[in-house]
This record gives C-alpha cells, structure tokens and sequence, in this order.
C-alpha cells in the first residue's frame, strides 16, 4: 500500500514535534521484531544463516539485560 506524500510529510512533522516518543517507539518496535521475527523476513532469513545457536544465545544475553534493569527499577 503506497503512502501519500502528505501522509509521509504529517509523519515527519510529528516525528519533529515529538522526538522522545518517536526514538522511544522505535526501540520496542525494533526489540520486539528481534525477539520474534516475523515469517519470511530479513530477520528470520538472517537469523537461519547464523544459526540458531547464536541466536538463543543473543536471546538469552538480552533476558539477563531485561531481568537487570527490571530489578534495578
């Protein structure tokens, strides 16, 4: 589906207007898509070349970050 340019140019404005939220989302956005990948993605295209191995491994290194900040909030 095409994006038209003023919807494109009403995203940027309020990409603008609100920088924290926009950085913010885009951290859970991207987090969460590493976490689960979705079906024929670069990610999981990706993720198959590496192995799933390293993978878990990542997935694992990323539990012990989220479990040491949660206790340090």
């Amino acid at each position: 589906m095409a994006v038209s340019k003023a919807q494109i140019k009403a995203n940027r404005k309020y990409d603008a207007k609100h920088p924290q939220q926009t950085a913010y989302m885009r951290a859970r956005r991207n987090t969460k898509a590493f976490i689960k990948p979705g079906a024929g993605t670069k990610l999981e295209k990706s993720i198959e070349w590496r192995g799933v191995d390293d993978y878990k491994a990542d997935l694992m290194e990323l539990k012990t970050l989220i479990d040491d900040r949660l206790n340090e909030l």
